[in-house]
């Protein structure tokens, strides 16, 4: 019985990972379509340069039109 009542409360809670408050990583560069999940991601390392590199919620992100970093999100 507990184990029933333990699965329909974690079926019924909310998926965290899909709240547009969380935290992202967008490079402020002019070529830059993506947002990452971290901030250390490969292909955001590219954008290393003091500043370049931005945290943002995920809906903002989504409103810039950014997509989800390939490498990150796969």
């Amino acid at each position: 019985m507990k184990t029933v009542l333990l699965a329909a409360l974690l079926y019924l809670t909310p998926n965290v990972s899909s709240n547009d408050n969380n935290t992202v990583y967008i490079s402020k560069g002019s070529s830059a379509y993506a947002y990452h999940m971290k901030k250390s991601c490969r292909t955001l390392k590219r954008c290393n340069e003091e500043g370049h590199v931005m945290a943002i919620t995920l809906a903002k992100a989504k409103e810039m039109g950014r997509k989800p970093c390939k490498v990150c999100y796969n």
